[in-house]
């Protein structure tokens, strides 16, 4: 018995060795420390909206990019003074991992992601789709020192009509990104946008990375929301159209990089009222109307791929979303490739 014993030892050691890990039913790499950062911010974005993309298909067992997630979570979007705060609010609360968002200049009295990461060697920066200037990184000017120093060493990509004397970008043009720098882009001098939202996020990634390794890419979105407060369908697809095509780049790049996380999270979310049946779907999409419960609701989605995936499946507040990203297993020789702030 213990000769055999003996044999079965270095079997049971390879066999454990070549273990396969997944999630999702895909190979995973568990505690896997993420060194390039993906963060997609939609506002207003709940998952049951991709049935106009899935209903859309030739066939039902096509996927779209969304459901090719390695993880979908669930977070509360209530913060310490309201239960149901609005979409920037919310992204506040997931930025800085806190609940005492009070959507006054003293939000920006906080430390969002960026400030742990930047001391590290990291670069950062945000693109931002048509919004309000409300809703914009730029609006946090208006706080004077506070908003300044809340945004410094951020470089901001704006899809906005620039004011004079702005710095520019184009999708067709190469440029170096200065940090603490905000950029207009030039097809929407007209205050229409000719450049596209999946266009610009990925060009712009693309020269922004080239010569960095270590990064955080922030996407926001509130356009999204908008079109669904119109209740217009077709808005609505072509918005989720393009989200698609910017989680598709992004989840290619996660399958070659170890080392990158992909996350998508929303906040302020409505249910839509859809149809039960086929027959009344086609009516329901001919008929260009979406209509929409009146409250948002009380828990939004999180999707995520790549790095510490596996750290987004569950219920949680919005506000443990940021801790989730720096807490997990260590890789061994790896430990200080980023710092939890929350370990300190």
């Amino acid at each position: 018995m213990l000769k055999f014993l003996i044999y079965l030892f270095p079997i049971s050691v390879i066999l454990g060795c070549a273990q396969i890990t997944s999630l999702n039913l895909k190979k995973h790499q568990f505690g896997q420390i993420p060194t390039k950062i993906i963060w997609i911010q939609v506002a207003g974005l709940s998952e049951e909206h991709l049935a106009m993309l899935k209903f859309s298909r030739q066939t039902s067992k096509e996927k779209t990019a969304f459901e090719n997630f390695l993880c979908i979570g669930k977070a509360w979007e209530y913060n310490l003074f309201k239960i149901r705060p609005n979409a920037k609010s919310s992204f506040m609360s997931q930025l800085t991992g806190k609940k005492n968002i009070k959507s006054t200049c003293e939000d920006y009295d906080l430390k969002p992601i960026w400030s742990y990461m930047l001391p590290q060697g990291y670069k950062a920066g945000v693109m931002e789709g048509e919004m309000s200037d409300q809703n914009s990184f730029q609006s946090a000017y208006a706080c004077k020192e506070n908003g300044s120093k809340f945004v410094e060493g951020v470089t901001l990509w704006k899809m906005d009509k620039a004011p004079k004397k702005s710095t520019l970008f184009h999708v067709n043009e190469k440029a170096d990104f200065k940090s603490s720098t905000t950029y207009y882009d030039k097809s929407c001098l007209t205050g229409e946008c000719y450049s596209t939202f999946s266009q610009n996020t990925i060009r712009v990634f693309e020269q922004f990375t080239r010569k960095s390794s270590n990064y955080l890419y922030i996407v926001r979105d509130f356009n999204f929301q908008d079109k669904l407060n119109k209740n217009d369908i077709s808005a609505v697809k072509s918005n989720l159209l393009e989200l698609e095509k910017i989680v598709q780049y992004f989840q290619s790049l996660t399958e070659t990089s170890t080392d990158m996380l992909l996350l998508l999270t929303s906040a302020q979310t409505k249910n839509v009222e859809f149809p039960r049946s086929g027959n009344a779907w086609s009516k329901f999409e001919k008929s260009g109307k979406l209509f929409q419960n009146k409250k948002s609701q009380l828990i939004s989605t999180v999707f995520a791929s790549g790095a510490r995936a596996e750290n987004f499946c569950g219920m949680y507040d919005q506000s443990d979303i940021l801790t989730r990203i720096f807490s997990g297993a260590k890789q061994q020789g790896l430990e200080l490739a980023i710092i939890n702030p929350f370990e300190q």
